[in-house]
């Protein structure tokens, strides 16, 4: 599962820089009207985003493991 591993890491880190951009534009952009609104929306965006990859991660966790568990049962299965 090295692989679900990986993604799952380079996911988290996309989501780390959305969050550094999203953080950066908004120092940068001296909150004008529009750009304040704009950056409540990228954040509740970032924010539902990095729930969503939470989500997805306890997911890809519980899928990995009962792999795991159906291939030991199925190499058990064919030792016998």
């Amino acid at each position: 599962m090295s692989k679900l591993n990986d993604a799952n890491e380079r996911l988290d880190a996309a989501l780390a820089r959305l969050e550094v951009a999203v953080t950066t534009r908004r120092q940068d952009d001296g909150q004008a009207a529009g750009a304040a609104d704009d950056n409540r929306r990228l954040q509740g965006e970032l924010t539902q985003l990095r729930a969503d990859f939470v989500t997805l991660k306890e997911t890809s966790g519980t899928v990995s493991s009962r792999l795991d568990d159906a291939i030991g049962r199925l190499r058990h299965m064919l030792a016998e």
